[in-house]
C-alpha cells in the first residue's frame, strides 16, 4: 500500500515545478521555439544510467548489508503536452539488487542442515516502463532545467544470488544460484528526479539528471526460517528446517545518474 506521506511528497514537488515551468508554456509564445518546435509533438532519447540499489527489509532479523552497482539503459519517448510539460515513458533494461543478512540454513547437499547466518547478494534484472511527468523551464542560454515525477513499473526476467555462510567453518560460498522463484515478478516505484538539458543543435540535447526510485511492493517471495532466542534457525527432531507462516519482506530502492541524448 502506498504510504500517504510519499503521495504528499509527490504532490508538493509537482506544485513547485508547475510554478517554475508555467512560464510561457505554449510554443506560439516563444519566437525561438516557434520556428523549431511548432509541429513537434514527440521526441526520442537514448539513455545510459549508472545506478546504486539496495534492499530495505521490513522483517525482523533481516538486515540490509550493502548496495549493488548496476546499469539501466534503453529508449525514452516523450510526448509534448505543451512546450514545458512532457509525458515521459520508454523501455529500459535495469540491473538491480542488494545484500541482506538473516538467520537461515546451510545445506551441505548430503541431507544435513546447519543453522547459519546467511549473507545473500541479489542480482536482479527487470524490464522497466516509466510513466512520469516532466516539467521544464524555458531555455536559459543553452540550458533547460527540469523536474520529473511519477510511477515506474518493472517486470523481473532474471535473478541470481551469491551466498556466504559466515559462521560456519571456512565460510562456504555459493555463487550464481538461480533465485528467480525467490523474487516477486513485478515491482512498482515512486520516482522523483531533476536535471538539466544542454542544447547541442536544433532539436538535439544532452541530458544529465538524478532520479530516486522508491519501490513499494515486497520483492521477497520465499519462506522464512523459524528462529530461536539466539537468532539461529530452528531444526525439528529429524534435523529439517522449520519455517514460520510469515514470509520475509523487503523493498527495492535505487538512485540513478541519468545520462541521455534526445533528438
Amino acid at each position: 500500500m502506498i504510504q500517504r506521506t510519499k503521495i504528499l511528497t509527490l504532490i508538493i514537488l509537482g506544485l513547485l515545478f508547475l510554478n517554475l515551468s508555467a512560464q510561457e508554456d505554449s510554443f506560439e509564445n516563444d519566437p525561438i521555439d516557434q520556428t523549431q518546435n511548432k509541429e513537434r509533438k514527440i521526441r526520442f532519447g537514448l539513455l545510459l544510467n549508472p545506478q546504486i540499489s539496495w534492499l530495505s527489509p521490513n522483517t525482523k532479523n533481516y538486515t540490509s548489508e550493502g548496495i549493488k552497482l548496476g546499469l539501466n539503459y534503453g529508449l525514452s519517448t516523450e510526448f509534448f503536452l505543451t512546450k514545458n510539460y512532457l509525458f515521459s515513458t520508454g523501455f529500459f533494461i535495469s540491473s538491480l539488487g542488494g545484500k541482506v543478512s538473516y538467520g537461515g540454513i546451510y545445506d551441505d547437499n548430503n541431507g544435513i542442515y546447519v543453522p547459519s547466518v546467511v549473507d545473500q547478494t541479489y542480482s536482479i534484472k527487470y524490464i522497466e516502463i516509466p510513466l512520469t511527468l516532466k516539467l521544464r523551464t524555458n531555455e536559459i542560454g543553452y540550458m533547460t532545467y527540469y523536474g520529473q515525477f511519477g510511477l515506474k513499473s518493472a517486470v523481473k526476467f532474471k535473478s541470481t544470488s551469491n551466498y556466504t555462510y559466515a559462521d560456519i567453518s571456512n565460510s562456504p560460498k555459493e555463487e550464481g544460484v538461480n533465485t528467480a522463484g525467490d523474487i516477486f515478478f513485478v515491482n512498482m516505484y515512486l520516482t522523483v528526479g531533476a536535471g538539466v538539458e544542454y542544447n547541442i543543435s536544433g532539436n538535439t540535447s544532452l541530458m544529465v539528471g538524478l532520479t530516486y526510485n522508491n519501490g513499494f511492493i515486497n520483492q521477497l517471495n520465499k519462506e522464512s526460517n523459524l528462529l530461536n532466542t539466539a537468532g539461529k534457525a530452528v531444526l525439528d527432531v529429524d534435523g529439517n528446517p522449520v519455517y514460520t507462516d510469515k514470509d520475509p519482506s523487503a523493498n527495492l530502492n535505487y538512485v540513478s545518474l541519468n545520462i541521455g541524448l534526445y533528438f
